[in-house]
């Protein structure tokens, strides 16, 4: 007989635990208590010492008398709502839900119930911030960062565009102009069945945002450039000239060399130069640099390098003419070319046998035809790093009728057929040596003097761009603008321009650490696992503060640690990005 079994008494603190949940479902227990993540409380101080809210305030249309909640508080809390959870995207519908239980007195300065936030009043704000001029209204905040924070000068301007793919038609209304195309065009999120915006952003050295707006979806780079050239010049006027602008290859065309030389004070830039750029400067200089071999050691780049994972550089510098303006190019050298090499000849090479398999399964009925398609084969692949040594065979097959023969069969006919041979796989040596060359290679053209500017402090800025493509991925993380969907494509604008805020809170929050890292002795040991923090990039900063929270109710406010063995880190963590009381 089976035993049966003991009914399991609950613990006294179980049972309590239950009754507790059951007078809270049953609505006779009120919970007061706010929980505010840490960085919002951060992030919402250094608002506040831009004074974001009052800003856009001053320069938005709106009637303090009839609404209920100023624009600029509006704004900040959609500049926040990023940093509210990085797990998943808040459509305007469900930001009242996104705040649910966070103490909004604390981030904007008025208390408010998160259920009075709707997308009707978010729709409102982005098309009041439309009207206001969107890049101005970022302009008018992004130019005070470094006298707000006291953050040293930073004279490098770096340039950059990426997509944004968006859902719906967006047909404009017959007889109206959009403000910006929302078409199809090269998308660098491999989403070429949508259409897109994009997106042009400036930012300064540490990658600072200064300026940003949203462009149309087939705008080529070089067509911005030449417009963010101009406006630059109205932004800074002759003070544009003491910095230096930083793009990719798709600057350097005729146009665009003009706006950035022919003028009172011409534009220091820095760019990679496309093959076929004047004369195909470029390749030229990479001949003479090998046949030359003057190669000077630069060692490996750049502010930070790791010697086991880090390319080491040389480089040839030489003064060179464009558009009868004197420049300077620096063709430099790296260590990687050759594991650069040797992957693109396995490519070609996997490549090549695959087209020779399909080649080798015909049959000709003549030499010559053999012959012919052989030659074009070979023609066609002349080029490739490896070639295919092949040649034409005669094959002869005597054929036989079909079942067994009879007592007149016909004798067996003789067939000859012609069929394509691999003797074997070469390396196409100086094709390699070429592909060597270029891969192992990349030049800049500057015209700043290598008196003002070594080559290694060349190679240092121009790296420097990927600070742009930091920003680009945090702009794309699910939560921000992966994908957008909004009816208008004037809203869309706004949107992007809250974005750009949230964006440049990232960067405000990463210098500051990074300044203040610099002052310990030793790193503390608060990244993840306790080790300690070298170097850190927003996203890692953001999860450390989101361990915290504030928490305040009828009893007052204190601190929770989502990890016990944190509970010591906050004032470690406050002063790492400078929080101010003053500003809350």
């Amino acid at each position: 007989m089976s035993r049966r079994r003991q009914p399991i008494i609950p613990s006294a603190r179980k049972r309590t635990l239950k009754q507790d949940l059951s007078n809270i479902i049953r609505g006779s227990h009120r919970i007061y208590e706010n929980r505010t993540p840490i960085q919002l409380l951060i992030i919402a101080s250094y608002m506040n010492r831009l004074k974001f809210i009052e800003t856009i305030n001053a320069q938005v249309r709106w009637d303090e008398k009839h609404c209920k909640f100023s624009p600029g508080v509006l704004a900040q809390l959609l500049v926040l709502l990023p940093f509210v959870s990085a797990l998943r995207k808040i459509p305007l519908s469900r930001i009242h839900e996104a705040y649910s239980g966070i103490d909004l007195e604390l981030l904007v300065g008025e208390p408010i119930d998160p259920l009075e936030l709707n997308d009707d009043l978010f729709a409102r704000l982005l098309d009041r911030l439309y009207e206001a001029d969107c890049s101005k209204l970022l302009v008018s905040i992004s130019f005070s960062v470094r006298l707000t924070f006291n953050l040293p000068e930073n004279i490098v301007l770096h340039s950059d565009t990426t997509s944004h793919v968006l859902y719906g038609d967006y047909i404009p209304d017959e007889g109206t102009i959009p403000p910006i195309s929302i078409t199809y065009g090269f998308s660098k999120q491999k989403r070429n069945d949508l259409k897109q915006i994009q997106t042009g952003m400036v930012t300064d050295g540490d990658g600072l945002i200064l300026f940003s707006c949203p462009l149309d979806g087939n705008k080529a780079d070089c067509t911005y450039n030449n417009e963010v050239i101009l406006r630059l010049k109205e932004i800074y006027g002759p003070e544009f000239s003491k910095y230096i602008y930083i793009a990719d290859s798709k600057l350097l065309t005729k146009p665009n060399f003009d706006s950035l030389t022919q003028s009172v004070h011409p534009i220091r830039f820095i760019s990679k130069i496309p093959e076929n750029f004047h004369k195909k400067i470029a390749e030229k200089v990479r001949v003479q640099a090998f046949e030359e071999d003057r190669w000077v050691s630069l060692g490996h780049c750049c502010n930070h390098p790791d010697p086991t994972n880090s390319s080491e550089y040389s480089v040839f510098t030489k003064k060179v003419s464009v558009y009868g303006h004197p420049c300077y190019v620096h063709l430099f050298l790296t260590s990687d070319g050759e594991k650069k090499t040797q992957k693109a000849i396995e490519k070609t090479e996997s490549s090549l046998k695959d087209l020779v398999d399909t080649l080798l399964k015909k049959e000709f009925a003549c030499e010559p035809d053999a012959i012919a398609e052989m030659n074009r084969f070979r023609k066609e692949h002349s080029e490739d790093l490896v070639n295919a040594v092949l040649t034409v065979q005669k094959i002869e097959t005597w054929k036989r009728g079909r079942g067994r023969p009879g007592k007149n069969a016909k004798p067996p006919v003789l067939v000859v057929t012609w069929k394509i041979v691999l003797e074997g796989i070469q390396r196409n040596e100086p094709k390699i040596d070429e592909k060597r060359r270029r891969a192992s290679t990349f030049a800049l053209l500057t015209n700043i003097s290598p008196d003002e500017l070594s080559s290694q402090d060349i190679l240092r800025h121009y790296k420097g761009q990927i600070k742009v493509e930091h920003n680009f991925m945090l702009l794309k993380e699910p939560l921000v603008a992966a994908t957008i969907f909004l009816e208008k494509p004037e809203r869309i604008m706004a949107l992007m321009t809250m974005l750009y805020f949230s964006v440049l809170m990232h960067g405000i929050l990463r210098v500051i650490t990074h300044i203040e890292l610099e002052s310990f002795e030793t790193p503390p040991k608060i990244n993840s696992n306790n080790r300690p923090l070298v170097r850190p990039n927003s996203d890692t900063i953001v999860w450390i503060l989101s361990l915290f929270t504030l928490v305040s109710g009828e009893d007052g406010y204190y601190i929770e640690s989502k990890v016990s063995d944190r509970k010591g880190q906050i004032s470690t963590i406050f002063q790492l990005t400078r929080f101010d009381l003053d500003f809350i």
